[in-house]
């Protein structure tokens, strides 16, 4: 038996319409986490999005109040912020966060629950207030016994995109998968599905209102409307519940669609998340889908094609079997004052391709998403990733740039089970809260917790969710502490970029990919990383530009995805006086320390490794002198 850790994803049904400072109940859904045993949660967060439908002024929100229960548990468990988020004339669509960790902690019990979620928001200013298109997930991350014969697991599908913007007509933009046959696992049960559709309105100046419609096979969605009053290029997000619409058409592949009654909303992005549960004892073929941070050094390149910016991150796959490359996809997001032209986009290599970009009032972030499954063919072992980008425009280039990776991969099951295998887990930090809107948050020392003593982090980074109030800062910053023992007192930069935007506020996205600052597995030691797993405070900074006061609330996550496949690197130790042996254990090709341990005297010595692809080699030394070093060769 091993206690590992994973994050599921669940959905509420979209609430079409939400009267104002009204409070109003979702459908209930039922929440499953069917592994047997006690349930430590780690981290609880629902993200609430929606969009206002204010016809003049602006509005400014007062009450939010996000109410929680799971039935059977007694009373809600409530977040109510009643400091007002002041508009800057524009329309806007929201995203707020909430913390329930504890909530669950203490309510949760067996294998699966009921669960209500309300909702209460009062804009005190405005013509026309209310709102459209609700849309409620639920990160829950937890520990688990991973004996369990019926597990539960979440994996993200990427879905193609327009590259311009969503048509009148319907249009087929992708295949979804027949998932009784893209997920191999065996005996699978769907719990929730949802699609999410994301993207930034692309009004440019226009007034008109607008829908939007999914299709999915026979299934279908029509949008609360887009109120389009005061022209404004706000950042939105939609979240279909498959599972609430009745769609059970996973034995064949169907149709995705995107249409809208205006020719608008540019490049948005589109992905599906499915949790289900599967035997994990019969099942012999598995799907892995993780979810991968990527720093993208603002500007963006230009002018031409041979002055792209390029993005790069490794990624290690080490499960058992044959490895095939299912879908691929990257979802970059940036800042910018007006449309961008001769926008570019790649993964991989081979040839751009160009995205029509109008956006020129924005109310929030932009942002698009680049699929290719063929760009990478994913290996065992380590596997090169890059983003790359340019843009014609000699004005607006492109800032506040990051992005996430969407990979899919089949590979075999791993002989201590498919909890071993990598796996992304969603790890809240600072969600919005009671407190008012601020420029500066301090969050207090904490930390994630990986259950498994031997694991590599194979990608760690961060997430920023910022919801502005009044005016925009000048960029984003945030920052961990190194501490004292580390070779601190410190603030290591996690993220950080001027933003380049019009004076609208909105909701911005920052990722970060945390490239070189933690370690990367226990007893790493490369002296200038720190250790994910130990207690440090967060800071997060909305730099203000001069005679303004910028401020918001944000929503902020770790994001990691780790393994905990292991080998082992052996020998023998001889020609030793005795005395206290250090054996260092070092990467061939670059020379690089990976591990270290001592023996005294004569005799064998071992090491747990994470990969079994790459060359090493060991150096053996006594009182400083060299002793000698191993035959180069991999870890079996």
């Amino acid at each position: 038996m091993a206690t590992r850790l994973k994050t599921v994803h669940y959905a509420f049904p979209t609430l079409a319409a939400l009267t104002n400072n009204t409070l109003t109940t979702l459908t209930q859904i039922t929440m499953y986490l069917p592994e047997t045993g006690t349930k430590t949660f780690r981290s609880v967060v629902a993200h609430v999005t929606f969009d206002d439908i204010i016809t003049n002024t602006g509005g400014s929100l007062t009450t939010k109040t996000l109410n929680f229960r799971l039935s059977g548990a007694g009373a809600y468990n409530s977040v109510a912020n009643a400091n007002t988020l002041t508009n800057s004339g524009e329309n806007q669509s929201f995203h707020l966060t909430a913390d329930y960790t504890s909530y669950f902690s203490t309510n949760w019990t067996g294998t699966s629950m009921l669960a209500d979620f309300q909702l209460q928001i009062n804009q005190s200013t405005g013509t026309t207030t209310g709102m459209v298109n609700v849309g409620v997930t639920f990160e829950i991350t937890y520990e688990y016994d991973d004996t369990s014969t019926t597990q539960i697991k979440t994996v993200m599908i990427p879905l193609n995109a327009p590259v311009s913007n969503i048509t009148t007509g319907a249009v087929t933009y992708d295949t979804f998968p027949a998932l009784d046959t893209y997920l191999p696992e065996t005996s699978k049960v769907y719990r929730n599905m949802y699609i999410i559709v994301q993207g930034n309105e692309h009004r440019n100046a226009a007034t008109t209102d607008h829908t939007m419609t999914i299709n999915l096979g026979a299934s279908t969605v029509t949008t609360g409307n887009y109120e389009g009053a005061l022209a404004s290029d706000r950042w939105f997000r939609y979240v279909w519940n498959l599972t609430a619409a009745g769609f059970t058409a996973t034995n064949a592949t169907q149709n995705f669609q995107l249409s809208a009654t205006v020719a608008r909303v540019n490049h948005p992005q589109c992905y599906a998340v499915i949790t289900y549960e599967y035997n994990e004892t019969t099942s012999t073929s598995i799907m892995n889908s993780v979810l991968l941070p990527l720093d993208v050094d603002a500007p963006f390149g230009g002018t031409t094609a041979s002055d792209y910016q390029r993005a790069t991150r490794d990624f290690f796959i080490q499960e058992p079997g044959t490895i095939t490359t299912n879908k691929v996809a990257f979802y970059p997001f940036w800042s910018q004052v007006a449309a961008i032209g001769g926008l570019n986009m790649r993964i991989g290599t081979g040839a751009f391709v160009t995205y029509t970009d109008t956006a020129s009032v924005l109310c929030g972030t932009n942002g698009a998403m680049v699929r290719n499954d063929s760009a990478f063919t994913l290996v065992h072992g380590r596997n090169s990733l890059n983003f790359d980008v340019y843009r014609t425009d000699t004005a607006d280039f492109g800032w506040n740039a990051s992005g996430f990776w969407i990979i899919n991969y089949t590979s075999g099951k791993h002989s201590t089970g498919s909890g071993a295998h990598n796996h992304t887990v969603f790890w809240g930090l600072l969600q919005n809260g009671t407190a008012a809107a601020a420029n500066n948050w301090d969050v207090a020392a904490t930390s994630i917790i990986i259950p498994e003593a031997s694991h590599y982090i194979t990608a760690i980074g961060s997430r920023l969710i910022t919801l502005l109030s009044a005016t925009t800062p000048g960029g984003i910053s945030i920052a961990i502490e190194r501490l004292s023992a580390e070779g601190g007192i410190q603030w290591e930069r996690i993220f950080g970029d001027i933003k380049q935007t019009d004076a609208e506020i909105g909701t911005f996205y920052s990722w970060s990919q945390s490239k070189f600052l933690f370690k990367r597995w226990p007893n790493d030691p490369d002296s200038d990383r720190i250790d994910a797993e130990t207690n440090r405070r967060w800071r997060i900074n909305l730099p203000q530009p001069a005679a303004t006061n910028a401020s918001g609330w944000v929503g902020a996550s770790q994001i990691f995805t780790y393994h905990s496949i292991t080998y082992t690197v052996s020998g023998t130790v001889s020609g030793s006086s005795g005395g206290t042996v250090t054996l260092n254990l070092h990467r061939a090709t670059s020379g690089e320390k990976v591990l270290s341990t001592t023996r005294t005297g004569n005799g064998t010595y071992s090491f747990t490794w994470y990969d079994n692809t790459e060359d090493l080699f060991v150096e053996a030394r006594e009182s400083g002198t060299l002793l000698g070093r191993s035959d180069t060769g991999v870890a079996v």
